[in-house]
């Protein structure tokens, strides 16, 4: 008798070590199930921003890629006409006067701030390796255009304020009345041609390079949005 009630309470026993087991592996599956759908709420959150991001900044890039390639061009044709056999010094002299496009280029303003924050914060670690590789190559590709661009701005600015000390060539820029000033009127006068030629050279090269480099980042850049796109919209639905 007091064998057989043993034995029923040794079943009893593991029948219900066996359901407190089978309640935590429920537990731990719902907990595990949890974790995972906060993962993807997560994951979703920080693609469509940074998805956003950059759909923003591919509007940046079209807008400033009409101004760019025309004063590219714009430069181009220049360098050429200025070394042609017709050419002398007052052929140079008005192209300084009414056509050079003297405004310079800076990078856009990127959004960068998404992608910042995921770095900063351990979310980047969530996403898939591939879009994390595509991620950090178009990031680090805008830093180093930006640093690029900084270097060529700079020393394209260093030759504008070396010439513009000697001939002036931004009144134009801030009156109408600049062809008709003293300014203007002492600016060209008695132009010494083995000074000017130099000058203009030089500063229609540095010219050249700033917007050679500001088309190749603007195409790069909307390249590679177009690239990462198309990996970020599974995500989204």
């Amino acid at each position: 008798m007091s064998e057989n009630k043993t034995g029923k309470y040794f079943k009893y026993a593991i029948g219900e070590i066996i359901l407190v087991v089978i309640g935590i592996l429920i537990a731990l599956q719902i907990n595990n199930w949890n974790e995972k759908r906060k993962t993807n709420i997560q994951l979703k959150s920080a693609l469509k921003s940074v998805y956003n991001d950059m759909v923003s900044d591919s509007v940046i890039v079209y807008q400033s890629l009409p101004l760019v390639h025309l004063r590219d061009s714009t430069i181009k044709s220049l360098i050429q006409r200025s070394y042609a056999t017709e050419t002398n010094l007052d052929t140079l002299i008005v192209m300084m006067q009414n056509e050079f496009p003297l405004r310079w280029y800076s990078s856009p303003q990127y959004n960068k701030n998404t992608f910042t924050n995921l770095k900063s914060t351990g979310a980047f670690d969530i996403l898939p390796n591939d879009i994390k590789l595509s991620l950090s190559d178009y990031y680090t590709t805008i830093e180093s255009y930006e640093t690029l661009n900084d270097e060529v701005l700079n020393q394209y600015r260093i030759h504008l304020d070396d010439f513009v000390k000697r001939y002036n060539i931004i009144g134009r820029f801030y009156d109408s009345n600049y062809n008709n000033s003293y300014i203007y009127k002492t600016s060209w006068t008695n132009v010494n041609g083995a000074d000017f030629a130099p000058r203009v050279a030089v500063l229609f090269a540095a010219y050249n390079v700033l917007y050679v480099y500001a088309k190749e980042e603007l195409e790069t850049n909307l390249e590679n949005i177009r690239a990462i796109l198309p990996q970020l919209k599974p995500f989204l639905d």
